[in-house]
């Protein structure tokens, strides 16, 4: 048997040395946030709260370090909810598009997210739909 093309495992680098850790980005997401939302155009959306589903998934350039005592050495995903907290608790709005602009705006204040793909769905707007809405993706000026 003929050992020639056999890989020994003290051949191999450490895992680490395989890695650029100036490359690449991040990708934070938040996958099927459910949120009571006063949202819609028609007069019954405009009477009471309808579920949200919304996911998010924010694209950030990698941190030169990563801290686990100093949380923002990272983007937070928890911080991304509470935004989205805030903004569905100021009030009623019209358009799914304007709640996710709202969230951009509110989002790209950290500056090191580059950028952003929203999804937003209404579970309750067609009776016959798991779910109707829109996804929209931005990304820093």
């Amino acid at each position: 048997m003929n050992h020639k093309n056999v890989l020994k495992i003290s051949d191999l680098k450490s895992n680490t040395d395989l890695v650029d850790p100036l490359s690449g980005y991040d990708l934070i997401f938040l996958n099927d946030f459910m949120i009571d939302a006063n949202i819609g155009v028609y007069k019954h959306e405009k009477l009471k709260r309808q579920p949200l589903r919304i996911n998010v998934i924010a694209k950030v350039k990698n941190p030169k370090t990563i801290n686990d005592s100093r949380l923002q050495s990272v983007v937070c995903y928890n911080q991304i909810s509470k935004k989205i907290k805030k903004i569905i608790g100021a009030g009623h709005t019209v358009l799914l598009e304007k709640l996710a602009e709202k969230i951009f705006k509110e989002c790209f204040k950290n500056k090191r997210i580059e950028t952003m793909k929203i999804r937003l769905e209404k579970l309750d707007a067609i009776k016959e739909a798991a779910s109707a809405g829109i996804e929209i993706e931005r990304s820093r000026a």
